[in-house]
């Protein structure tokens, strides 16, 4: 039989520590607040804590304890206020249960050895000087949303507890206190949550009266007994942590028990009592500010925005830009900051508080931040080689200036030359530079352009995709040392990233605006800016400019990586996440311009001393433009060392920051959803998830690892990621609901959001997802995309097979854990099973807000002196 008398022979779980067995209905969900494996039973959940009693009490009501017998003379008076959050139990259920339990003929037995009810009353003497017997014991247990049971138990019977329902006007047995401590919730979504709290609230208010079968021989009681009450204050949430500053001990309050209270005697006054959200937060809000714009700034917002700007119709490629930001980027971006600060989850158990069945969204985006982290870190690796030459040529010219070094060929020009001296007197210039003909070269090389395919990657020694070639080390080096940075600024979580954005973040805009001084004032400045900004209205009528504005806002913001969840779930709970979504997307954008500015200003110097025009200098886009012809243009500035430094110092910090939120996604997104495995050893995990991405990443660092970059940069991640958000979208916006989550943000900002964005939501972001995500597909599947020059279809099959392996295999994690769902889910039929697949967990991660003496305390965190 059931440990705790529920009648049930269904005895088939044991508690780890002291052999107590347990039925599965007593076990069953997050109503009984235990697990299969509960790391605490009902019988020995207790613990001390300098002297005083810290209760953790996991009960199903009814089974409160017997009450203790008459204690004589000189008891003291101790009365209980508890509620349960009663959230995962079917409704129907609960309505069965409250049933048995408000019959007032309904006897249960009594629990013994738990000490939920203490309440053991002095005795009185009447005015004849006769004692007493009539005292009662009280317990309110608030079971479920509207059901609330109140059990009197008279210490003359000895049959056990007699339920009543209470209603509005039964008074309560609540002793006068000396400081009124009520508890609000101000949570508008979370109905259970708020309703418990409400009802404590209500109690704590009241006029204290004693109830008991007679009502009358009571109330000569009431002032004598009143004085001599001790009364425990009970605070409830999820996930608390009580710390005793004394003695510097910790009491944790599992996320696996969902009914849960902390007993906090008022007459204990401790030098400092601090009951705060176990989950980390930001230590200032300007970290996470920094945190996404660092990611949301990216290398894309330098090699790829400008020549992006130049080549759809220039200043007229803004008015597409700037729509599709207002109807498309920003409001994704806005409903993933919202998400993830109110349910404070990772990209993987947000979707139990939103649509259950979707959850292979968060699957989907682990493995799409896995393949960015082994191509996107070898990019930085790259800027951190030339930074390296760079500094070992303090004192001397750059080594990609001129030729004659081994790696050059005979077709090698240096930097320094004009296209007027290469037609004119290229005979003489070849006998000064190499002493030998160059009748076979067919096209003539840039020297800054040898250095990057055979001085960094060595291509020559590979042949395309049938033989990457054998790693170079000299990069595998470089890039472990990317790696190792990145494991300690993420180790620590948001307390080590949240300092180190201090710097990646702040300092590319230092070298941003050096380089733009130096730019503007270089010769033919303004020719290059002049073709950034000339409109060329004509092109508006083309569909490929409003597509191209649609990808470049879409990938510029970075909605869909889980980033923004995770960044955004360490906000306070009342973070204004509205105003951060419209400065952080700003930013942004103006950055991108600003990018624009640079980049093209040196261009245009670029343009005018190697006497080509600006059409002929853009050719080459990516990062050909970031590693051949920027440096080009710095080895023309005086000065050329510096400003490479410079340069190249930026392209580093943009990229390590992106770096450091894809990463962030998926450990908070893991740490979250495996809180045992991973979560309580951060570190080691940290290390796992980085030596898996740096062994992933090592054939990038082979001879012809410039191929398989620039294959994974077109094809893993476009495709796959733009349907991710658009079920993401659909998700929040049709099941999860525009209006539930215009509440959620109600609740934490204190407005609701307009209907224009709520129709934006609605209806205009899946049309717009569903767009791009049709061309990029539809470019995938023609066989448009180009690899090195080379289209897709004319790649080996090997290559093509991996490439669409790496499309689809993030996509079908969404149907194949839909299809998992439905089949684990209990019910009797599919569409049963898919009702419950799609009804969202109620989110139990709001802070529970309290005021003491007429004071409040906000944020995460209450203190009682």
């Amino acid at each position: 039989m059931c440990r705790w008398g529920c009648y049930n022979y269904e005895s088939t779980y044991m508690c780890k520590f002291c052999g107590t067995r347990y039925c599965s209905e007593c076990l069953r969900g997050d109503f009984y607040g235990l697990m299969k494996a509960p790391d605490h039973c009902r019988k020995c959940n207790q613990m001390k804590c300098q002297g005083k009693r810290v209760e953790v009490v996991v009960f199903a009501p009814g089974t409160e304890p017997k009450a203790p017998k008459k204690s004589g003379k000189g008891g003291k008076d101790s009365i209980n206020i508890s509620a349960s959050v009663a959230s995962g139990r079917p409704a129907c259920e609960n309505r069965r249960r409250s049933a048995r339990l408000s019959t007032s003929s309904t006897t249960i037995p009594a629990r013994p050895s738990m000490p939920l009810i203490t309440n053991t009353k002095k005795s009185s003497s009447t005015n004849n000087g006769s004692t007493s017997n009539t005292n009662t014991q009280r317990a309110t247990s608030i079971e479920g949303i509207g059901d609330t049971i109140i059990s009197t138990f008279n210490k003359e019977s000895s049959s056990g507890f007699n339920y009543q329902s209470l209603n509005e006007s039964t008074p309560l047995n609540v002793s006068k206190t000396k400081k009124k401590l009520p508890i609000r919730s101000h949570s508008s979504t979370n109905a259970e949550l708020s309703y418990h709290l409400q009802q404590l609230k209500n109690i704590g208010k009241r006029k204290p009266t004693i109830v008991s079968n007679d009502r009358n021989n009571n109330n000569n009681n009431n002032n004598n007994n009143n004085n001599n009450n001790e009364e425990r204050i009970y605070l409830t949430s999820s996930n608390l942590k009580v710390e005793c500053d004394d003695n510097k001990t910790e009491t944790s309050i599992h996320k696996s028990m969902e009914i849960e209270k902390l007993e906090l005697p008022l007459s204990w006054k401790p030098t400092k009592q601090k009951i705060t959200i176990e989950r980390d937060s930001w230590d200032h809000k300007i970290e996470f500010l920094l945190a996404v714009i660092g990611y949301a700034v990216d290398l894309g917002n330098v090699w790829r925005f400008p020549t992006v700007v130049y080549m759809n119709g220039g200043g007229a490629f803004f008015i597409p830009y700037f729509i599709l930001l207002i109807f498309g980027g920003l409001p994704l971006f806005y409903m993933e900051l919202a998400l993830g600060q109110y349910h404070r989850s990772g990209v993987f158990t947000v979707w139990k508080y939103i649509c259950p069945l979707v959850k292979g969204v968060g699957w989907a985006t682990l493995l799409i931040n896995f393949m960015m982290a082994m191509f996107y870190n070898t990019i930085i690796t790259w800027a951190v080689f030339y930074l390296v030459k760079s500094f070992h040529s303090i004192g001397s010219e750059l080594p990609w200036k001129h030729c004659g070094h081994p790696w050059n060929t005979e077709c090698c020009v240096p930097a320094d030359i004009t296209e007027y001296q290469n037609n004119l007197k290229l005979a003489n210039l070849t006998k000064q530079i190499f002493n030998k003909t160059m009748i076979n070269c067919t096209r003539f090389v840039y020297s800054t352009e040898e250095y990057f395919y055979r001085q960094l990657q060595e291509v020559d020694k590979a042949d395309g995709f049938n033989n990457l070639g054998k790693i170079k080390w000299e990069l595998a080096l470089y890039l472990f040392i990317v790696f190792v940075v990145v494991y300690f600024a993420l180790w620590k979580g948001i307390k080590s990233s949240g300092k180190a954005v201090w710097i990646t973040a702040v300092a590319p805009y230092i070298v941003l605006v050096i380089l733009l001084i130096r730019g503007v004032t270089l010769s033919g400045a303004s020719l290059g800016i002049k073709y950034y900004l000339e409109p060329k209205l004509e092109l508006l009528k083309s569909f490929s400019i409003w597509n191209a504005a649609a990808t470049q806002i879409f990938f510029s913001l970075g909605p869909g990586f889980g980033v923004l969840l995770a960044l955004s779930s360490y906000n306070k709970f009342h973070n204004n996440c509205y105003r951060d979504a419209l400065v952080t997307s700003t930013i942004n954008c103006a950055t991108s311009i600003l990018a624009g500015f640079v980049v093209f200003s040196t261009l245009g110097h670029m343009a005018s001393v190697s006497q080509k025009t600006v059409e002929q200098v853009v050719e080459d886009q990516g990062s050909e433009l970031v590693f051949i012809v920027y440096p080009h243009t710095i080895a023309l500035m005086n000065w050329s060392t510096l400003w490479s430094i410079l340069f190249f110092f930026m392209l580093i910090t943009l990229g390590i920051d992106s770096t450091f939120g894809g990463l962030e996604s998926i450990i908070t997104g893991l740490c979250d959803e495996f809180p045992n495995k991973f979560g309580r050893h951060r570190s080691l995990f940290v290390l796992g998830v980085l030596v898996i991405c740096y062994l992933g990443a090592l054939p990038t660092c082979t001879y012809g690892g410039d191929y398989i970059v620039n294959l994974m940069n077109e094809i893993a991640v476009a495709p796959a990621i733009l349907l991710v958000v658009f079920i993401e979208c659909i998700a929040v916006s049709w099941f999860y609901g525009v209006n539930r989550l215009a509440d959620d943000i109600k609740s934490m900002i204190g407005t609701r959001p307009s209907l224009f964005w709520r129709s934006i939501w609605y209806i205009i972001s899946p049309l717009f997802l569903l767009m791009i995500f049709y061309i990029s597909m539809n470019n995938l599947l023609v066989g448009n995309i180009q690899i090195k020059r080379i289209n897709l279809r004319n790649l080996p099959t090997i290559v093509q097979v991996w490439s669409y392996l790496m499309v689809f295999v993030p996509i079908l994690c969404i149907p194949g854990y839909a299809i998992y769902k439905l089949i684990v889910t209990p019910g009797k039929d599919f569409d049963e099973r898919l009702q419950r697949s799609v009804q969202p967990e109620e989110s139990i991660h709001e802070n529970i807000y309290f005021e003491f003496n007429g004071e409040q305390q906000v944020e995460d965190k209450i203190e009682i002196l």
